[in-house]
């Protein structure tokens, strides 16, 4: 048996693939990332109020959602609702993080291993050189400033506090976003899938994926090509918790099930080879993310190429590509909500309570799928926290009776680049996937 070791380009962290090779096929995958997080660790012992500003540094991808995580646990243990008004604003701030993410995620990270495959696209997709890399790379920038229009900065905010935000955005900063929004949608149509929006919209309606034109019609083409579209498969398990873009569930043999119990949730001991826990949902794997969400939110573009092939890696890109268009829309509707409730207050609380004991959970959607922070507090001081992330149950390793989700998608293949490929597609990221 060949064993290849190979150390991962364009990853947040540090990662190796280890590729085992029996008659020119991949017979087992394992994903090696050895480093340490302690950030629970670090928080056993501190006051509940230093969450909010050290849970954002998990990850400098992803920290906002942490962020909202954070302040929903806290709020779940010691019994706090924000106001309607910090709601709002809480949810546009963390889709906008979702957003800029897609769209990095795509051209900066999937987009440039296909110039392997094809040297006419070095053009488009080199990184730093690239037209379509800087385009997206600007837009992604823009986006971020909308996050920091209502948080201060980003990355690592940590203006959400018990009971609803530190901020007090005006009609100015509403009508800022809805530029952004616009240029986002600008974007969305004429690079992404390259149509007039009343075309693009009929094809969503009728779930004709084979229509798209621009970058996503170029993808696909070349998954065709390279034999992409069945490939990368794993269990067609999918899970969603956070409820904020699709209702909470799992899909699994086909049928959408629509209760969620974090008491199933389980973590298992991590193997020699990682230092991630396996996490299992009724002591199976679970994929989470925008294909999980997009299915359960009835995208019938997604759906039609999902009933074709499953969770290959090509459906599960082209999910997360066709998750931009469907945030945007969502936040328009936050925003005219937030309109009529501007003038309330932005935090349901006058004074925190400092000698505060519950536990408390907080589930999102962060960008890679559902995020849970779990914490335990006594007269104010933090007893445990555990933290259960998206790429822990895309990426983790594998347990007794499974391989890891990411893992499995691998076996099979026949080629280390559609290895990396679709280990990419899972959006790789180990300060998220160790502990």
């Amino acid at each position: 048996m060949k064993v290849e070791n190979l150390e991962l380009p364009r990853v947040e962290g540090e990662a190796r693939l280890e590729l085992f090779w029996k008659d020119r096929l991949i017979e087992d995958a394992r994903i090696r990332i050895n480093s340490m997080r302690g950030i629970e660790r670090v928080l056993v012992g501190r006051h509940y109020m230093d969450a909010l500003v050290i849970t954002p540094r998990v990850c400098g991808i992803c920290g906002h959602a942490h962020l909202i995580a954070s302040v929903r646990a806290i709020e779940d243990a010691l019994g706090i609702k924000p106001t309607e008004k910090a709601r709002l604003v809480r949810n546009i701030t963390q889709s906008l993080e979702v957003l800029q993410n897609h769209v990095k995620w795509f051209y900066l990270f999937m987009m440039p291993d296909f110039i392997l495959l094809e040297e006419r696209l070095r053009g488009l997709y080199e990184p730093f050189r690239g037209e379509r890399w800087h385009i997206a790379i600007n837009m992604a920038s823009k986006i971020a400033k909308g996050i920091a229009l209502f948080s201060g900065q980003w990355p690592h905010s940590s203006y959400a506090i018990p009971g609803g935000i530190t901020s007090e955005p005006f009609v100015k900063e509403l009508t800022s976003l809805r530029q952004i929004l616009l240029e986002l949608k600008h974007f969305f149509l004429s690079y992404v899938v390259g149509m007039e929006e009343a075309e693009f919209v009929k094809c969503l309606k009728e779930g004709s994926w084979q229509k798209l034109n621009g970058d996503a019609g170029l993808f696909l083409e070349l998954c065709h090509r390279e034999g992409l579209l069945t490939l990368g498969s794993s269990y067609d398990r999918l899970i969603s918790g956070g409820g904020l873009y699709a209702p909470c569930g799992y899909f699994m043999k086909r049928v959408v099930h629509g209760r969620l119990k974090v008491d199933q949730i389980e973590e298992l001991n991590a193997p020699s080879y990682s230092g991630t826990k396996p996490v299992r949902y009724r002591g199976m794997p679970f994929e989470t993310g925008p294909l999980a969400r997009q299915l359960m939110s009835g995208n019938l573009m997604v759906k039609s190429m999902h009933k074709e092939f499953k969770d290959s890696f090509a459906v599960r890109v082209l999910a997360r590509i066709l998750e931009v268009w469907s945030i945007v829309e969502v936040i328009e509707l936050w925003i005219e909500r937030l309109k009529e409730v501007l003038q309330e207050k932005s935090t349901s609380l006058g004074r925190f309570p400092s000698k505060a004991t519950g536990i408390g959970y907080g589930i999102v959607e962060a960008a890679r799928g559902t995020l849970i922070h779990r914490l335990s507090v006594r007269n104010g001081t933090i007893q445990d926290y555990a933290i259960i992330t998206p790429s822990q149950w895309n990426l983790g390793p594998r347990c007794e009776n499974f391989l890891g989700v990411a893992e499995k998608a691998m076996v099979g293949l026949k080629s280390k680049l559609h290895a990396q490929m679709v280990l990419r597609s899972f959006d790789l990221c180990s300060v998220c996937t160790t502990h």
